[in-house]
């Protein structure tokens, strides 16, 4: 640039005279000026970096769902910001950090290895006859059919005849397809919230699968597993094709109804059938539940069981005991008419028996509205050969089960599936009663309490696919029938109420694990109930009461925490561990350097800290007086120097002195910082007793820092480097070691208070309880406080300066009255004491500004 030397030039000037000439100024003004934009582009990166990482754990402890796409992308932008970071430092400090590279390179190789792990893939034959399957089998043939083949082989009862088209046939028939990029993309676009554009996205997925060809090898071994089976069948028959996905039917997920079943399959249509249960991964409700449950799609390979129909007389579902109490001495035994869907379905009147699970089997009790004659469709010897059965599996399996069963003409029992027995939620043991009395006040009451729970909410009828899609979030949901396609609305319904079905419905089954009350049999509700009409469902009651009842809500439960333990929070631990824990929290330690670098987190105070040192260095390295650091003059007993990094000081101050006064800082975020500081004189340090002194004693023998022939990081000044809207202030008084960082401006994006302490003359016991002290306070004004040790990080963000200023006086008045404290923290009584004194001085000094700022 014409006037300017170039920088080089300008260095061998400076170190060579000592002072630069006054045609120097104005470049290293420029200098300077380009310098605090790299640092602002630096402290940027930092605060999305650190937003990112918050978010991460809120997400990880919130229980709310949360997919690949969100790890993926916040694990992205975590990264890109901290190379940014690196960059900007390496620019400020003339490339001295090489070693930042390095530990980058090792912390983003350690998260992509994670982000890009699959599962492991076990090979096998395409299709598997039952024959040679058992509960080892899953993670060829899915656990429904696994558990199927056990039951036939170990356990020794009737199955349907069949076989089992595979994972391998699954993951040939994709990859010969190459669709699997095409659908990753595709779900990966979609925004699950919107109803219409998942379902626009589940159509396409689905379409996309039917009409791919399958390939040759996979279509001729289907075909011989059937001839097969013919041939053991002793004639040509129609087939059941049902799903049976790895991580279905597992002790923690059901995935009840949201998977395909296909009945009366004809053997030319095995093919498309196949195609069609293979896309039923992709069903609406189904990308829903995963999300839900927290399973990676590309964790949930579909296997397809393909069994001999069975002529159905009877079908339902036994429960080895009641879903409400896994101790009940009984079973519970639902039946219908023909096969068991109708009952999962909910769309047909049942039987419902409570039968002893002792030896003789007595039948507690029964509610029969399967026949039209109201009689029992299950005689007593049917029902203790189902109990038989049950109380089998049970013992074989380890845990109380929940099975589908059908009787056929020739009075045989056939099962068609086990799987554990759910254990969320508590169904009320009046589950077989209805017609409950209503109270006074109560709408309605009645009907089967098929999940507990209370909830309030406008009502919103579900007749059709349209009104699905305009299904409101925190509404009742009103059914005739329990669908399992209805499971989509879940995650927005408060409450579910159907027309008809009962405790096994596979609706019920998912409200259950959702946490969503559920009351079902509740006669006319779609004509009793209109929509948008505000009600109170109390599920375990059986009472529906009109308007919103705060007195029962108050008495509802917590939501389960469905994401915990599931395996995409698996993932996100595991990211986390590479990307949220602080090591370096001491500057002055040996330790502080690149290769100690171990996470994001360390990377960015790193450069942080370093950034911080490149510009309050720049004045005395090029002995450019005009950003060098000024003593402030003031009544304080400390002392303290201030960097002017951009309009920090006042309009016509000379740069060229060595002092400046707290009348001449024009740096809101400082000046709330200072008033905090000196409202309240500080009383020098409390009166330390024998044993106190002894602890500081023998800290300052195990202190390097104190050691003459080490540099001693502690000898530095307290300073504040500032501009207009910004401050930092690194604070450095005897043994503790303080930053404060705010940025106030009328863009909320950008504001934020940062603060970060450690350090104290007493032992860890003594500084644990200080650093405890001050999150107690700083949680009392909404700051998230993170605290390891003695070292406490502490931030509030995208807030109103209104709201920011009285926080920073708080800061400023802990930064200097809790700073010695540490020394009396063994006792209780004086750690009771300094509380309350300190939380009566912050009311004084700031208890108008946050009566405003809290409205």
């Amino acid at each position: 640039m014409p006037g300017f030397k170039r920088l080089p030039e300008i260095l061998a000037g400076f170190f060579g005279r000592g002072r630069p000439l006054d045609q120097d100024i104005h470049a290293l003004r420029q200098l300077f000026r380009e310098n605090y934009r790299k640092f602002r582009a630096l402290l940027t990166a930092n605060n999305i970096a650190l937003e990112l990482m918050a978010e991460m754990e809120q997400t990880l402890n919130s229980g709310r769902p949360f997919g690949m796409t969100f790890v993926r992308g916040r694990c992205t932008a975590v990264d890109v910001n901290v190379f940014k970071m690196i960059q900007r430092l390496q620019e400020l400090a003339g490339g001295r950090y090489g070693g930042l590279t390095e530990a980058f390179n090792v912390v983003s190789g350690n998260l992509q290895e994670i982000l890009d792990r699959q599962p492991a893939v076990v090979d096998c034959p395409f299709v598997v006859g039952f024959d040679r399957i058992d509960k080892e089998s899953a993670d060829l043939v899915g656990e429904k059919m696994a558990n199927l083949g056990e039951i036939r082989n170990r356990v020794r009862l009737s199955v349907p005849d069949g076989f089992v088209i595979t994972a391998s046939a699954s993951r040939a028939f994709l990859a010969h397809s190459g669709l699997r990029d095409e659908i990753n993309r595709l779900l990966t676009i979609c925004h699950t919230d919107n109803l219409e554009e998942l379902y626009t996205t589940s159509a396409a997925i689905q379409q996309l699968i039917t009409k791919a060809p399958l390939p040759e090898e996979l279509e001729r071994e289907i075909g011989n597993a059937y001839e097969r089976l013919a041939d053991r069948s002793g004639h040509r028959l129609l087939v059941a094709m049902r799903s049976s996905a790895i991580g279905e039917d597992s002790g923690r997920a059901s995935f009840a109804g949201q998977y395909r079943t296909r009945l009366d399959v004809d053997e030319d249509l095995l093919v498309e059938t196949y195609k069609e249960i293979i896309a039923g991964k992709y069903r609406s409700q189904a990308i829903i539940y995963r999300l839900q449950r927290g399973f990676r799609h590309q964790d949930v390979t579909m296997c397809v069981g393909c069994l001999a129909m069975v002529e159905a007389r009877i079908g339902g579902v036994i429960y080895s005991h009641a879903p409400a109490d896994l101790r009940s001495p009984y079973a519970v035994v639902i039946a219908a008419q023909g096969m068991a869907g109708q009952v999962v379905d909910g769309s047909s009147d049942t039987d419902m028996y409570q039968v002893s699970r002792r030896a003789d089997h007595h039948i507690l009790a029964q509610e029969c509205r399967a026949s039209p004659a109201g009689e029992p469709i299950l005689s007593a010897a049917q029902l203790r050969e189902l109990v038989d059965a049950a109380l089998r599996l049970e013992t074989h399996f380890g845990a109380p089960q929940d099975i589908e069963w059908a009787i056929d003409g020739q009075d045989r029992l056939m099962i068609l599936q086990s799987r554990p027995l759910g254990q969320n939620g508590t169904i009320p043991q009046e589950s077989c009663q209805r017609n409950m009395a209503p109270g006074k006040d109560t709408l309605l009451g009645g009907g089967v309490p098929v999940s507990p729970g209370i909830a309030s909410g406008p009502v919103f009828i579900v007749r059709s696919d349209l009104d699905l899609l305009r299904f409101p979030k925190e509404a009742i949901l009103v059914v005739e029938h329990p669908l399992p396609d209805w499971a989509a609305l879940l995650p927005r319904a408060a409450a579910i109420i159907s027309e008809t079905g009962q405790v096994a419905a596979h609706l019920a089954t998912v409200a259950r694990e959702f946490g969503i009350p559920a009351l079902f049999g509740v006669k006319g509700a779609t004509s009793m109930f209109h929509n948008d009409q505000i009600i109170t469902v109390d599920a375990a009651a059986g009472h529906i009461h009109n308007g919103r009842r705060d007195d029962l809500l108050a008495r509802s439960g917590r939501q389960p925490d469905l994401m915990k333990g599931s395996p995409m929070h698996k993932v996100l631990t595991e990211v986390l561990r590479h990307i949220t824990p602080l090591h370096l929290t001491d500057p002055a330690s040996i330790y502080f350097r690149p290769s100690s670098c171990t996470t994001l987190h360390d990377l960015t105070r790193f450069c942080h800290e370093k950034a911080v040192s490149e510009m309050f260095s720049f004045g005395a390295k090029f002995h450019f007086s005009e950003k060098a650091a000024k003593q402030l003059v003031g009544e304080t007993p400390f002392q303290w120097w201030v960097i002017d990094l951009d309009d920090g000081f006042a309009e016509g101050f000379d740069h060229r002195g060595k002092f400046v006064n707290i009348d001449q800082i024009v740096s809101p975020p400082m000046l709330a910082l200072w008033e905090g500081m000196t409202a309240i004189p500080w009383q020098g340090p409390p009166p330390v007793s024998l044993k106190g002194f002894g602890a500081i004693l023998f800290q300052s023998t195990m202190n390097r820092e104190l050691d003459p022939a080490v540099r001693s990081g502690l000898t530095t000044r307290n300073f504040f480097m500032i501009s207009k809207n910004f401050c930092n202030l690194n604070v450095r008084l005897g043994y503790h070691f303080a930053l404060v960082e705010a940025h106030l401006s009328d863009l909320l994006t950008e504001n934020y208070i940062s603060f970060q302490f450690k350090g104290g003359a007493a032992d860890q016991g003594r500084r644990f309880i200080r650093v405890q002290l001050l999150r107690n306070i700083l949680e009392q004004y909404d700051f998230r406080v993170e605290q390891k040790v003695d070292a406490l990080t502490a931030r509030i963000e995208k807030k109103s300066t209104d709201y920011l200023v009285p926080r920073l006086k708080i800061l400023g008045y802990l930064l200097i009255h809790t700073r010695q404290i540490d020394m009396v923290m063994d006792d209780q009584e004086m750690v009771g004491k300094y509380q309350r004194k300190i939380l009566t001085d912050i009311d004084t000094i700031i208890a108008p500004e946050l009566k405003e700022t809290r409205i």
